[in-house]
Order: C-alpha cells, then structure tokens, then sequence
C-alpha cells in the first residue's frame, strides 16, 4: 500500500521542486521573483474577440518572452532578459517582426513603470516610437498569473515555464 503511494507522490513531489527552486534562485539573484509570471494587456478580452493577441511573460528565472498575433496583420516573438530597478521594468534582447508591410528582427529594449492598483501589478510602457509591432503598444499590461498563461492560438508556445525560458534564450541568447 505504501509503494503505489509513494510512486504517485514523489512525482508531483518533484514537480513542485522544479517550479519552485527557479523562483528561489531568481529571489536570491536579487531579481524579485514576486514580479514573474503572466501579464495580459489591460483590454485583452476585447482584443482577443477581434482575433489580436498579446501574450507577454517574466520567467522567474531572469528572460522573458514576449509574442503577438493579428491573423493575416503580424506574427512577433521577442526574447531576452528583464531587470527591476525602483519602479522601473526593463526589457532588453531581440524582436523577431513580421507583418503583412515587411518583417525585422532587432534588438528589443523596453522598459514600463510598475504601479499596483486594484485589478494587481500594472505595466505601463514609457512612451517611445512603436518599432515593435503588436508589442510595442501603449496600452498598460496587468499581472495575470503566477505562471504560464498561454493565450496565442493555434498551439505553437510552450505552455510550461522551461519551454518559454528556451524560446528565449533561442531568440537572444547572450543574457544583455
């Protein structure tokens, strides 16, 4: 009796140790792992309904991944890694752009004031000249989830922490 629980429990034992020990790392790497997961554009419902897609996420470990969709308008990923500094987001890697008036990959930077309100943890991007398709809206990004919230259709992401952190250091894979 004591086996066939113990098979089934050190499993999912396991699994909680790889989701946890990334944040425990970024934590003490002073990257403030409270910070990482999924955050949605603050009109995503909407948006969504029209077919656009935003998907924007902070893995605990340092990179984040950043993709948009508009079927027929834009397909965009961008990778690299973030940093905090007071109030301050800061996004720094590549873009990887095509749309339907020319495709470009350059390097990425962005950076956004965090500010908490009561719908949570609220991105607002610092004005700057759109070169970034989708990604490079002014619209705010609000916290989502912990994890991985994968909303681009048709199932091309990874929907796991590791998968995504892959992607990005795919994308840009020096650490800025």
């Amino acid at each position: 009796m004591i086996l066939p629980t113990l098979r089934s429990t050190v499993p999912a034992l396991l699994l909680a140790l790889a989701l946890l020990i990334p944040r425990a790392l970024a934590a003490e790497g002073g990257l403030p792992a409270k910070f990482a997961g999924t955050y949605r554009i603050a009109e995503w419902r909407e948006l969504e309904a029209r077919g656009i897609h935003h998907f924007f996420y902070l893995h605990p470990g340092g990179r984040f991944y950043l993709a948009g969709e508009w079927p027929n308008n834009e397909t965009s990923r961008f990778g690299g890694a973030w940093s905090v500094q007071g109030d301050r987001l800061h996004l720094v890697g590549v873009a990887d752009v095509k749309t339907n008036q020319g495709a470009w990959r350059i390097p990425f930077q962005r950076s956004f004031r965090m500010e908490t309100t009561a719908d949570g943890l609220r991105l607002s991007p610092l004005p700057e000249k759109n070169r970034f398709g989708l990604m490079g809206w002014p619209n705010a990004f609000v916290h989502f989830r912990g994890t991985p919230a994968v909303n681009i259709p048709g199932g091309r992401l990874p929907v796991d922490e590791a998968g995504l952190a892959a992607l990005s250091e795919a994308l840009s894979p020096a650490k800025p």
